[in-house]
């Protein structure tokens, strides 16, 4: 735990509990209460393809439809999800200038965003529009899985202090798992589709990585500013 978080906690104020988490908590619980009322069957989908290599067109014609109210709740919390754990994170190790929860919220919708946009300008240039789908789909099927798995870091994060040492890393290593999994999957999708590997390199540092990095520059000038006036 950092001196300044454990300062706060002796003084009774612990930012990473406040009110306004908690509501956020139980809004996120709501909206996973209500999922799982009208389609818990997208949950047992997501298991069966999640870690899966390659989708078949029929799951991707038929069951992961972007419009379906179900995978559309399920990205909205995972979002939240991923969100609150960054900030909580930023607070936990007392960075100066630490975003708000709803800076980095608006920052991780918008590397989802860049990254699906980046992704179909990427098919029509080469050609490879199947491929690119299924990247797009799978690649957002990991960002559910993401928030799923953050779900009880996040909770205990909130009201359990001394396990935070603990949860962080914990919570880091599942996001960089998951994303190395993503880029190991978009290549064996691209090399699958005939896309050559040069392509796939080139797309990876322009459509994976730059928005990354790009996000978390977004999210440091404030500290930057804190730490050199």
């Amino acid at each position: 735990m950092s001196n300044g978080l454990a300062t706060d906690l002796l003084r009774g104020t612990d930012p990473l509990n406040a009110e306004w988490v908690t509501v956020l908590l139980l809004g996120l619980f709501v909206l996973l209460a209500l999922i799982n009322a009208g389609g818990s069957r997208k949950w047992r989908l997501l298991g069966q393809t999640v870690f899966r290599m390659r989708l078949g067109r029929q799951a991707m014609r038929e069951e992961l439809d972007l419009q379906d109210r179900s995978i559309l709740g399920m990205l909205v919390l995972s979002i939240g999800v991923i969100g609150l754990f960054a900030w909580q994170y930023f607070q936990w190790t007392r960075m100066p200038g630490a975003p708000s929860y709803l800076m980095v919220l608006g920052v991780a919708v918008a590397v989802v965003l860049v990254q699906g946009i980046l992704l179909r300008v990427v098919g029509g240039l080469f050609k490879v529009d199947q491929g690119v789908a299924e990247h797009l789909y799978t690649g957002l099927l990991l960002v559910v899985l993401a928030g799923v798995a953050l779900l009880p870091v996040v909770v205990l994060m909130a009201y359990r202090a001394e396990y935070r040492g603990t949860l962080a890393p914990l919570g880091l290593a599942v996001v960089g798992t998951l994303l190395i999994y993503r880029w190991v999957r978009g290549t064996w999708i691209g090399v699958g589709e005939g896309v050559p590997v040069r392509y796939i390199i080139l797309y990876f540092c322009a459509a994976e990585i730059l928005p990354v990095l790009l996000a978390i520059s977004a999210l440091r000038p404030s500290a930057d500013l804190s730490v050199h006036p």
